[in-house]
Order: structure tokens, then C-alpha cells, then sequence
């Protein structure tokens, strides 16, 4: 009989509201709950490749303390090449603003861990062009597949910015934009 209190005592603290933890107990044995598997994620994040960079993405960047900032819209191939247009909003005279324009041409790599480099030539509506390269980490993507397709991106540029005058730190978040 107090074996069968017991018992009843154990169930009834172990169950909390509508979780209840499974319980084996058998005479003479410690209460034992049943394996527990756990899905090892790291090797989520070690499938990356050149295909996780695929479709359009929208871009925002920031120059060192926000004295200016870009946006645009950049198009990955899934297999190393990209393309894109920047519009960067940057200080002039007295206060006011220069809207300077430009196109992007490059590639990409890629590495397991989801990060990588992109090399850029940018070309300004004058013609004259500067090659910059960017270091990148996927910070978010999503299973297509079994191709995880980057949704978020963020990066940080090698040189100093190349639009704007002195040595001013570049950084950009990519998104994904829907297909």
C-alpha cells in the first residue's frame, strides 16, 4: 500500500498542467525518463555554397557615424556573379545633399560556414570605376530544397568607401526580396 502512495505521489508532481513528464518506476529502480534525442543544428550551418546567394536582394549600408547611407537592389546568380544598382545619399555644401548613382558588377564565394567574400568594380555615371571587396556572413537563410538560401545578409567592406571622400568605414544588410 505505501508503495502504491508513493508511486501516485510521483505521478501526480510530475505532471504540470498539460506537460507531463514520462516516468518509469519499477520496484527497487530510480525513476528513469525515456531518451531524449537532440538534433545536432551546427550541421545546419555547415551545408553553405555559392547556391545560397540566389535571387534579388534589397540593400542598406551605413557610413562610419551615419554621415551617409545607400540603398539598392542587388541580383545573385547562384553561381558566383552579381549585379546591382546603389543610390548613396551623402553630404554636400552647406548642409545640403548629393545623390550620387552607381552600378555594381562582381563575384562571390562562398565558404560552408556562410561566409565569404564579394568583389565588386563600381561604376560611376562619370565612367570611372574602383574595385572594392566585401567580408559577408549569412546571418538567416531558409531550406529550399535542401539548398539553404541566404534571406539575410550581413557585410563589411575591406577599403574605405570609395564614394565618399577619407577613410570612412562601409557596412550593408542584404535581404531577400520575395521571387
Amino acid at each position: 500500500m505505501r508503495r502504491t502512495l508513493w508511486i501516485s505521489y510521483l505521478t501526480a508532481t510530475l505532471s504540470f498542467g498539460w506537460f507531463v513528464l514520462p516516468t518509469l518506476i519499477c520496484a527497487g529502480s530510480r525513476a528513469a525518463a525515456p531518451r531524449q534525442d537532440k538534433r545536432d543544428d551546427s550541421q545546419e550551418h555547415s551545408r553553405y555554397s555559392m547556391a545560397s546567394l540566389s535571387g534579388n536582394y534589397a540593400f542598406v549600408g551605413t557610413y562610419a557615424a551615419n554621415v551617409a547611407a545607400n540603398l539598392g537592389v542587388m541580383s545573385f546568380d547562384g553561381l558566383g556573379s552579381v549585379k546591382g544598382a546603389v543610390t548613396v545619399n551623402q553630404p554636400a555644401p552647406n548642409g545640403s545633399r548629393n545623390i550620387v548613382k552607381v552600378t555594381l558588377t562582381g563575384t562571390y564565394s562562398v565558404n560552408s560556414d556562410g561566409t565569404g567574400v564579394i568583389s565588386f568594380t563600381v561604376r560611376f555615371a562619370d565612367g570611372h570605376t574602383s574595385d572594392v571587396s566585401e567580408d559577408f556572413v549569412i546571418t538567416k537563410a531558409e531550406n529550399h530544397g535542401g539548398t539553404l538560401i541566404a534571406t539575410s545578409i550581413f557585410e563589411a567592406q575591406e577599403q574605405p568607401s570609395v564614394v565618399l571622400s577619407g577613410d570612412v568605414f562601409v557596412t550593408h544588410t542584404y535581404t531577400r526580396r520575395p521571387d
